[in-house]
């Protein structure tokens, strides 16, 4: 284009401005619909019960995998325990027997020691495996993970103090759990929420979330 005048080119510039402003107000809106809170998750299981597994496995882990990036995950491992200390430890009795407590004080130290990604994907290969620490080295080998920490964390005082601490957490909750695995979307407990989630915690996430919705809410 030919700018004859000062005037053309005034004229030109005062038009790319505006379409600068345009693009600016198109990307700054869509940035605050993508910025909205992630949809916290939170969930106290047991590692060796039917109904953890089952959640974990079939609605937890993929949908997390396809929504991790509007998804605040708070994942632990509990549940129905009755501890008693010892010392500067503590004695634990689990639902389903020492291996379920073994395999909660596991999954304490992995989440204290690694990335949340790690974590989940071990507790994924932990909860399909079901058979708790003694699946532990060949998860942590499938994740590319040193299990050894891991493993001397739960064998340790470390590991006792850690489970006493998610316990404690729990024990903070309103309402206390009555059902594993107790599930709490955005701090709010609701029973109605709990039950939609086990049949579909995707859709549960997706209307939960605030922002524009990802193309994983329509799988």
């Amino acid at each position: 284009m030919d700018f004859n005048t000062l005037e053309d080119k005034m004229e030109a510039r005062f038009c790319f401005l505006k379409i600068v402003l345009l693009i600016n107000i198109l990307v700054i809106g869509d940035s605050v619909t993508q910025g909205a809170p992630p949809v916290k998750l939170s969930v106290y299981f047991e590692s060796l019960s039917t109904t953890s597994k089952t959640f974990y496995v079939d609605q937890l882990y993929p949908v997390w995998s396809d929504l991790k990036d509007i998804m605040e995950m708070d994942i632990n491992f509990y549940g129905r325990i009755v501890e008693t200390q010892l010392g500067e430890g503590y004695e634990f009795f689990c639902e389903n027997g020492p291996s379920e407590c073994d395999g909660n004080m596991m999954m304490g130290c992995a989440k204290h020691l690694w990335s949340e990604e790690k974590y989940l994907e071990f507790g994924n290969c932990i909860m399909t495996t079901f058979i708790s620490t003694e699946a532990g080295s060949v998860c942590a080998s499938y994740i590319m993970e040193d299990y050894r920490p891991v493993e001397n964390c739960w064998n340790s005082l470390e590991g006792q103090l850690l489970l006493h601490e998610i316990g404690e957490r729990q024990r903070q909750l309103h309402p206390l759990p009555s059902y594993i695995p107790w599930i709490i979307v955005n701090d709010v407990f609701s029973q109605d929420t709990l039950d939609a989630a086990q049949k579909d915690l995707r859709r549960v996430i997706c209307e939960a979330y605030e922002g524009l919705k990802p193309e994983a809410c329509y799988l």
